[in-house]
């Protein structure tokens, strides 16, 4: 396949002349490479033919082309959501995929106090431009009265942040990313989820924090139907990146890009347009200024902790509370692999057992998961630790952060008989690709360990096996889905 470039100018995209649009050709080139380098074949000549212009033979020079390996379009992620084949591994696959990116390409350094790519004030003066040209449109006063809103929180929302979006810029989590990492963007190449057609006219629009880039694809999923993927997504990107603290700013970006959606669309249109609100594009201007407004609007916090054996179900049960819910899951094996520098579906050596497994790891896993917790529920996220939290004790110290932090707080009781437990142990240790490396031996030290819950816990805990549905689960616990 080999793709073209019309030569237009659009002032922040200008391919007008022959020279410019060979220089983002190769642009294109080389960035997209960092992410899908089997797509990416090659910058070529289109040269005048006897007949009509031909791709890489030799002759005069016209223009300028990508040459691409064709893929199948029908398995272009926003074709596979359309079918709603967006199922749980195929989300874990793009948040694994997205985080392995993100850790590889390369840091920005501007200037925090500055006015580059990449920093908080490029942010507000992208913000800012959004609310001018969407103000320029007659809107409804149901719509008129969204925006203001949204603007308030927006720009509020900036000021709480900008201390900590700047402290981002110096820790290294601005990147030279995709810049448009949507669905529509990314496909199933040789049985692999891999992104193309990244932002090469404007590197303000591919120098970002890195959290952005998640914002930009959650927001795209939400919008096109699939909120408990959303979820999923957001919940597996943190697991595999670590990256907790960016959710604070969560939010802000997916105002930001939901807005940039609603602009889009109203700008097919001038703004003297005649009866611009009934046309498609201010019906889309609605949808995704209604997603902003959403976005600005506070969650109903709660901190969820788990209680079982090994293979009782636990991390099942969780992840569908992530999807009905929205909340965040912290795993205990992948936070305690963490810490021990392994990535979270990396084994082990035999060697190093005693040492990841021993009682003050444990400590050291427990403490960073209480945390890990209190930085996702001030971000203003319900929170999911996922762990067998055998001991009374730690249990305690989760219950007296719910208590400090103001949110409810639910034990979930996960439960399993025997031959099931030993059942799935042995599978998940045939199969492979798990977190958990707990097997038979692990199950019988936990079963001497466990320490029943006290009748105050049994008030707050709630039994369930992994067969129970989410919507079940959260009117047990009394959590209710976010609007």
């Amino acid at each position: 396949a080999y793709k073209l470039k019309k030569p237009v100018d659009f002032g922040l995209l200008d391919f007008s002349s022959h020279e410019r649009r060979q220089h983002y050709f190769e642009e294109e080139l080389r960035l997209n490479r960092r992410f899908s380098t089997e797509l990416y074949m090659a910058v070529v000549a289109v040269t005048q033919g006897p007949d009509w212009p031909v791709m890489a033979v030799p002759g005069e020079i016209i223009d300028y082309s990508v040459k691409m390996r064709r893929y199948d379009e029908s398995q272009l992620l926003d074709n596979i959501a359309a079918r709603d084949g967006l199922d749980s591994q195929l989300v874990r696959s793009i948040a694994r995929e997205l985080a392995r990116l993100h850790g590889q390409l390369p840091s920005c350094s501007p200037d925090p106090s500055g006015t580059g790519a990449g920093t908080p004030a490029a942010l507000h003066a992208a913000l800012q431009q959004n609310f001018t040209q969407l103000r320029q449109y007659p809107l409804r006063d149901t719509e008129q009265q969204q925006l203001d809103a949204v603007e308030h929180w927006a720009l509020a929302r900036y000021d709480a942040l900008l201390a900590a979006m700047q402290q981002r810029v110096r820790d290294g989590w601005v990147i030279d990313g995709h810049g448009d990492d949507h669905l529509g963007n990314m496909a199933i190449i040789d049985g692999a989820v891999r992104l193309f057609d990244c932002i090469e006219f404007n590197a303000d629009f591919r120098i970002l924090d890195s959290i952005a880039e998640v914002a930009l694809l959650d927001m795209d999923i939400n919008a096109r139907g699939h909120p408990a993927e959303s979820y999923r997504l957001l919940s597996d990107y943190l697991e595999y990146r670590g990256d907790f603290a960016g959710l604070a700013l969560l939010d802000l970006y997916r105002v930001y890009f939901a807005l940039v959606r609603a602009k889009v669309n109203l700008l097919q249109h001038p703004p003297d347009h005649p009866d611009i609100a009934h046309t498609d594009a201010y019906g889309e201007l609605c949808r995704y200024l209604g997603m902003a407004h959403r976005y600005c609007q506070p969650r109903r916090g709660f901190l969820a902790i788990t209680y079982g054996l090994s293979g009782s179900g636990k991390s099942t049960v969780a992840a569908r509370l992530v999807e009905a819910s929205g909340a965040i899951r912290l795993r205990s094996d992948v936070e305690r692999k963490r810490l021990f520098g392994l990535a979270p579906e990396q084994h082990s050596r035999p060697d190093d057992a005693a040492t990841l497994y021993s009682s003050d790891m444990s400590r050291r896993t427990f403490q960073r998961l209480a945390e890990l917790a209190e930085v996702i529920l001030v971000a203003g996220f319900p929170v999911i630790v996922d762990a067998t939290f055998l001991h009374r004790r730690v249990r305690d110290d989760f219950r007296q952060l719910a208590t400090r932090l103001d949110v409810p707080f639910a034990i979930i009781h996960c439960v399993a008989d025997a031959p099931t437990l030993r059942d799935r142990l042995l599978r998940r240790a045939a199969t492979g690709g798990d977190a958990s490396e707990a097997d038979i031996e692990v199950l019988a030290q936990q079963m001497e360990k466990m320490q029943p819950l006290t009748q105050a816990e049994m008030e707050r805990a709630v039994a369930v096996d992994s067969g129970s549905a989410a919507d079940e689960l959260l009117s047990l616990i009394h959590i209710s889905e976010p609007t």
